[in-house]
């Protein structure tokens, strides 16, 4: 009988300490997960800007979902990973132009349900994820698994998420918050959100009711801050027991872990180039351990039938459909009287400097984007042709080869693409790689179906204008002012390079500080680099 009345106690306890957990769980928006194995790390991205894959301008690309998922496979036959995000991930802005909503949108959603399929458990809004709103947050929540984690969120009705997340790896617990900086939201958003070091305190008090201590060694504690890392420095000193702080927003990269007393502060650059790992020992006697891991292209192999593939294709063919529709609908601005001057112009008289422009990447360039279907991203044309946005110029890809108007139809436009894909043959690969001789005889190619077809102005392809300044009635123009200095005109080209050779697309052109930071553009080097395609004096 006392046996009896013994069992029926401890199941009442056992009852009563999960009415109590379920209970705290509901109170606090909490979320606990439970593993086993001895070898456990946390993985994390942030920044991603709505990009899946590489747009090929890079000479090493890096990032894409396919070679992510090659990574992870990798990681998962050694260890248990928990995949985190610490937002900016799902748009590149804070603001989306309504000419290019629907297709930002799916762009959006498509990389988010990629993220769910890489085993994504919580994501951190940033500011740039606000940029559609709550609504679409809340209906993308309806297409994927993954959780938002955001603890000072102010009104959980807003938005369904949870507050806080904690994981048992052994005999160690894992606490989690999560904290985007106020200031960094957009105005109509501000007000529901907590200022970080309020919402901070608010949480030691409730992860104490969750079972957080502050002395217990086998305790940790981690922020998932989007604030940038100098804010997170200061985070670091007034709540010095913040075991880790896994950052984002400032782009910052830490070859190793940036450490403010006992907390280590990390960050990876954006869009999934670097993926970022704290290894977290099984008990408290063991040292934690953070690397990262770059995301190179042949990564993709370490996953059999990779099913990333075609999910990037069927992602970027149904992406250039939808760009396609916004560009028909969206009116051109362009002045009718007067464009810009494109080579053809320029190499009437200057011949030398045309002979060797044909032989550079840049007078082909455009070819990479109809290459990687991405010929209606205008986010990628602005580097990629002369004159996007210019009253002069044009406005998207329906505009950028101008007709003689007794020749303009959409039937010459698909005819004149036609021809220009057939001149380059079904893939010449990298354009870059090509031999100089190749690539003058491909412009050269480009040039006569320009006069076939009756092209009165062509802005795809870097041209002279990208670098170079000149008067719209050039060589006639007068002009009262003396004429730059040789110096002055080469800091006008290098800022004309750099807005485009920035160091995500051209890394090898700058510098990084002793903590791995990129620290502006080396000089030499970038010297070097417009040597190479700089047009003879004479």
């Amino acid at each position: 009988m006392k046996n009896k009345y013994f069992k029926y106690l401890l199941l009442s306890l056992v009852l009563a300490s999960c009415s109590l957990i379920i209970s705290l769980d509901k109170k606090y928006q909490h979320q606990s997960h439970n593993f086993s194995e001895k070898d456990f790390s946390i993985v994390y991205s942030h920044s991603i800007m709505g990009e899946t894959h590489p747009c090929g301008c890079r000479h090493f690309p890096l990032g894409g979902l396919p070679q992510v998922a090659g990574l992870f496979n990798d990681l998962k036959s050694k260890k248990d990973i928990f995949y985190l995000d610490t937002g900016d991930s799902l748009f590149p802005t804070p603001f989306v132009p309504s000419h290019i909503t629907s297709s930002t949108r799916f762009q959006a959603k498509n990389l988010a349900i990629g993220l769910d399929k890489l085993g994504l458990k919580y994501m951190l809004i940033g500011d740039n994820d606000l940029a559609l709103g709550f609504d679409f947050l809340n209906d993308l929540k309806k297409e994927v698994s993954f959780d938002y984690l955001i603890s000072n969120l102010k009104d959980k009705t807003l938005l369904e998420h949870k507050k806080y997340a904690t994981l048992n790896v052994g005999e160690k617990k894992i606490f989690m918050l999560g904290l985007l900086k106020k200031d960094l939201v957009p105005v109509k958003y501000k007000k529901f959100f907590t200022p970080m070091e309020a919402a901070m305190k608010e949480a030691l008090v409730e992860l104490k009711d969750l079972g957080f201590d502050k002395n217990n060694k086998n305790h940790v504690l981690i922020l998932l801050s989007h604030s940038g890392i100098k804010a997170d420095e200061v985070f670091a000193e007034k709540f010095p027991r913040i075991n880790w702080i896994i950052g984002s927003h400032s782009q910052s990269f830490t070859n190793f872990t940036y450490d403010v007393g006992e907390t280590r502060i990390v960050q990876v650059l954006s869009k999934n180039h670097y993926i970022g790992e704290v290894k977290l020992a099984y008990t408290g006697d063991k040292k934690e351990a953070y690397k990262y891991h770059e995301i190179r292209d042949e990564l993709h192999k370490k996953l059999k039938d990779n099913p990333f593939h075609a999910f990037i294709s069927e992602h970027k063919s149904t992406l250039e459909k939808i760009r396609e529709t916004e560009q028909v609908q969206f009116s051109s601005t362009l002045d009718p009287s007067e464009k810009l001057k494109t080579a053809k112009s320029c190499l009437e008289c200057h011949t030398p400097q045309g002979e060797k422009w044909k032989s550079t990447a840049h007078s082909i360039s455009f070819h990479t984007l109809v290459q990687a279907n991405e010929r209606n991203n205008t986010a990628c044309i602005k580097c990629h042709s002369v004159g996007l946005g210019d009253k002069k110029g044009f406005v998207n890809f329906n505009d950028m080869v101008a007709f003689e108007k007794s020749k303009k139809s959409d039937q010459q436009s698909e005819n004149y693409w036609k021809e220009v894909s057939k001149a380059f043959g079904q893939d010449v690969g990298s354009i870059r790689k090509l031999a100089p001789k190749k690539r003058r005889d491909l412009a050269n190619q480009w040039l006569k179906i320009d006069e076939k077809f009756d092209v009165e102005h062509n802005f795809a392809n870097v041209q002279c204008l990208n670098c170079h300044d000149q008067h719209q009635d050039h060589p006639f123009h007068i002009s009262g002012k003396p004429a730059p200095t040789n110096a002055q005109r080469m800091d006008k080209i290098t800022k004309n390079c750099l807005s485009c050779h920035t160091s995500e697309q051209s890394p090898e052109w700058y510098k990084k500080n002793s903590r791995g930071l990129y620290d502006g553009a080396d000089s030499k080097t970038v010297k070097k680099m417009i040597k190479k395609v700089a047009c003879p004096l004479n």
